[in-house]
């Protein structure tokens, strides 16, 4: 049991070395709805945030660029609403994607929510 462990722990430490975000990011763990301009809402979770953008844990690949409007679970109040636009993709298991979001500008809350 202590080899798969030790395992998951070389995959953390690995992912520290290739880190290519400048700003420092604090855990964060929420429902996300991502609302595309032209498509469906879809449902993922945060993973990360920082003052400049998010990490979302998803079943959906991305290309850079591309730009949706970010519904952030509050558990305080309304949602955060926030556009944003994607920086990277990576996999992250099967099926499985962490996929980098920037900070944009401030968004109503969608109707379609």
């Amino acid at each position: 049991m202590q080899e798969e462990i030790d395992r998951l722990m070389m995959e953390i430490q690995r992912s520290k070395f290739t880190e290519r975000r400048t700003e420092v990011r604090q855990p964060l763990t929420r429902p996300v709805k991502i609302h595309l301009p032209h498509g469906p809402t879809l449902k993922a979770f945060a993973k990360d945030l920082s003052s400049q953008g998010i990490g979302i844990i998803m079943d959906v690949e991305f290309q850079p660029k591309s730009i949706a409007v970010l519904e952030i679970h509050s558990i305080l109040s309304d949602p955060v609403c926030l556009r944003g636009e994607v920086r990277w993709c990576d996999k992250h298991g099967k099926g499985w994607f962490i996929v980098g979001w920037k900070f944009i500008g401030v968004s109503p809350r969608p109707v379609s929510t």
